[in-house]
C-alpha cells in the first residue's frame, strides 16, 4: 500500500520520527492503528446507543420538533 501525505504532514512525521528515534513507517502504522481503534470503538458505541434508543422508544430530534410544532399549532 502506498500512502500519499501532504508535504507538511510528511515533514511533521519525519521530524517526530527523528525525535523519537523511530522510523516514519513505524510511526505512521502506529498512528493509523490508533485511529482505527478509536473509529471502531466509536462506531460500536453509536450502534449500541442507537439500539438502546430503539428499545427504549427515544424520540429523534425530528420527532421532538414535530411534537413541539403540533403543540404550538393546537394552542394557537
Amino acid at each position: 500500500m502506498t500512502l500519499q501525505l501532504t508535504p507538511g504532514l510528511e515533514q511533521r512525521l519525519e521530524h517526530l520520527a527523528a525525535q523519537t528515534h523511530r522510523s516514519p513507517d513505524e510511526l505512521a502504522q502506529e498512528a493509523i492503528d490508533l485511529y482505527l481503534q478509536r473509529v471502531e470503538l466509536l462506531t460500536t458505541e453509536v450502534r449500541e446507543a442507537e439500539e438502546e434508543a430503539d428499545r427504549e422508544g427515544w424520540l429523534t430530534s425530528e420527532e421532538v420538533l414535530q411534537r413541539i410544532q403540533t403543540r404550538f399549532q393546537k394552542s394557537a
